[in-house]
């Protein structure tokens, strides 16, 4: 119940910034047309499969989930900022549940601002999302796990906005290329054997795969990659919150 609350007082803390989410939800539709647009005739060349907004319109929506991560450790520091960490010693939430409420807040705040945007995207830009747009949007939310517990977990182990930061910028941007986020990843080659170390690869493919008739295949290898990678980031944060009490 304790954590729950403070998932609450999150989520009220992050639409207090109105401005922040609008650019979650507007930005990327607008990355997503103009790469589609400027890439078409590419992707009509090369024969791959399907449209240059296609590919976007999914490579750059789980870029932009992926990207919450800094939402996640932003809603983290604002929380130190307003003494919410020096009053955890006479309120009753403990550091523990502290740390789970602003995943769980974040998380929520995260999967909703990419259902919006897959949403908005299949309707105005004409993404085709498969047959079971539910699946894809399983996967966004599925997403927005990985990436809430990976700003949530370096905010908590590094202590520092800086430094929290500094590790999210390297990261993020990097599993976002070797996933396929930029560029269409080769059927081999170093890039390719990297790209299997990437979560955000296998969301791809599992998305771009379910625009397909009867495919699926990589629906359940993107859900168990992002649920462990997950799991094991919030039990370190979790772990670190437990001894600084």
């Amino acid at each position: 119940m304790v954590t729950l609350l403070f998932a609450r007082h999150q989520l009220r803390l992050q639409l207090r910034s109105p401005g922040i989410l609008a650019l979650f939800v507007v930005g990327p539709l607008f990355i997503i047309f103009v790469f589609g647009q400027a890439f078409t005739a590419i992707f009509a060349a090369g024969n791959q499969g399907f449209s240059a907004m296609q590919y976007f319109g999914v490579t750059l929506l789980t870029m932009a989930v992926f990207q919450g991560s800094f939402l996640a450790s932003w809603a983290v520091f604002k929380e130190k900022r307003s003494n919410a960490e020096a009053r955890l010693g006479v309120a009753p939430i403990g550091r523990v549940s502290a740390t789970l409420g602003a995943f769980l807040g974040s998380w929520l705040s995260i999967a909703a601002i990419g259902c919006v945007v897959m949403a908005l995207g299949s309707v105005f830009l004409s993404i085709d999302y498969g047959d079971r747009p539910w699946l894809s949007a399983l996967l966004v939310c599925v997403e927005a796990l990985l990436a809430s517990s990976l700003g949530v977990s370096l905010a908590v182990v590094f202590g520092q906005e800086r430094a929290a930061n500094g590790v999210l910028n390297a990261i993020v941007p990097l599993l976002v290329f070797i996933g396929g986020g930029y560029t269409i990843i080769p059927d081999s080659g170093l890039l390719h054997e990297l790209s299997r170390f990437s979560p955000i690869r296998w969301i791809n493919l599992a998305m771009l795969d379910l625009a397909l008739p009867d495919t699926g295949e990589y629906v359940a290898a993107a859900l168990s990659f992002s649920l462990a990678a997950s799991a094991a980031l919030m039990s370190i944060a979790c772990l670190r919150s437990w001894r600084k009490r």
